[in-house]
This record gives C-alpha cells, sequence and structure tokens, in this order.
C-alpha cells in the first residue's frame, strides 16, 4: 500500500494526531520542569532558599568568630590592668 491509496482524510488526520502527542509531552516536560524529579526530591525553589540561609549563616558564624577574638583581646587586656591595679592597690598598702 502506497502514498497514493492515502486519502487527504487520513493524512491530515494522522498529522494532526502526530503532532497533538508531540505538543502535548512537550507541554508535560515544560509545566513539570519545576518540580522534583522523583518523590525525595526537594524542589529547587527551596534549594535556593536553603543554599542562601546557609550562606547567611556562615557569614553570621564568621562574623562571630571575629568578634569573639575581640572579647577575647579585651579581657586579656583586662586582666593585665587588673593585675596591675591589684599590685599597686597591695604596694599601697603595704607601704602604710
Amino acid at each position: 500500500m502506497g502514498m497514493e491509496h492515502v486519502t487527504p482524510t487520513a493524512f491530515w488526520s494522522a498529522t494532526t494526531i502526530t503532532a497533538s502527542a508531540i505538543g502535548a509531552a512537550m507541554w508535560l516536560t515544560v509545566s513539570h520542569a519545576g518540580e522534583p524529579k522523583h518523590a525525595e526530591a526537594a524542589y529547587e525553589s527551596d534549594v535556593t532558599a536553603i543554599e542562601v540561609k546557609l550562606e547567611g549563616v556562615a557569614s553570621d558564624v564568621e562574623h562571630n568568630a571575629d568578634i569573639l577574638g575581640e572579647v577575647k583581646d579585651d579581657i586579656r587586656d583586662l586582666r593585665v590592668e587588673q593585675s596591675t591595679a591589684t599590685r599597686e592597690i597591695l604596694e599601697a598598702i603595704r607601704k602604710e
């Protein structure tokens, strides 16, 4: 059976059905592109939000570590000052 036996109606019907099937497959692919690929997967928007929050936490941790270093230095300086002041007070008491 060759192309000469296919009626124009049958040809256009088959072409329309094929085009509809291809269009439906493409529509499903595009419309579900943002969804997880399987049940255990996360949405891409959730992953992005978590990444942004994690970067914020990492930045906060680094900032807090810097502040902690400064506080340690301040405490060390206070200990030196306190030790000096205590020594001076004790020397003043002994002289009296």
